[in-house]
């Protein structure tokens, strides 16, 4: 489980062909490096990925991860920094939803405007069934990041993204036309799908 509270980067070192899918190897901080543990997991951009590996090449600190699917690693190729989040522990305090580190979707970045103090106004579209069960206030994940909707559009949802999440994640990178991975709460996401079931089978 995850919060979408973002404390570091890193950054693409590889992308390795296997298979029908692909290695990806990330340049993380040395402090990360040592918390972390094979096996373990942490979300790249909001998606959760097994740690099935760890190497250290002169001052690149390299976790590896499998990708089933070449055309996954496209959201990665390119990108300066990557959102990445450690899994919870026992013991750590939990101020907001918890989140499973699987995208619910893709949306796509249709405006952003600077705001005074370093923060970002974004704007993005989202064509989904989930779509009509999210309201103003409600949290979501994009590419992993912990963002309150603070308007919602006719399919456009709406965000203030504050300084210090600017400075701590890779949000400012998007460029228009770009897509986020989001993912919404679990709680509203399993409604949801509760509703369409009864709304099908009525």
């Amino acid at each position: 489980m995850f919060t979408g509270i973002i404390q570091q980067t890193g950054k693409i070192y590889q992308i390795n062909p296997q298979g029908s899918g692909c290695e990806l190897i990330i340049d993380v901080s040395p402090t990360l490096y040592a918390e972390v543990e094979i096996k373990s997991n942490l979300t790249l951009n909001g998606r959760a990925l097994t740690i099935l590996g760890k190497e250290t090449q002169g001052k690149y600190y390299l976790l590896k991860f499998y990708l089933a699917a070449t055309k996954l690693a496209t959201q990665y190729q390119g990108q300066k920094k990557l959102n990445l989040e450690r899994s919870i522990r026992l013991g750590e305090e939990i101020s907001g939803p918890l989140f499973y580190g699987l995208p619910s979707g893709y949306c796509q970045l249709i405006s952003r405007e600077n705001l005074s103090g370093g923060g970002i106004k974004i704007e993005v579209n989202w064509e989904s069934e989930f779509f009509q069960y999210l309201d103003i206030k409600d949290q979501v994940c994009l590419d992993g990041v912990l963002l309150i909707i603070r308007d919602i559009g006719k399919s456009s949802l709406l965000f203030d993204i504050y300084p210090e999440t600017v400075n701590l994640t890779n949000l400012v990178e998007k460029e228009i036309g770009q897509y986020f991975t989001i993912e919404i709460d679990p709680m509203v996401k399993k409604v949801a799908q509760i509703l369409a079931k009864k709304s099908f089978e009525g």
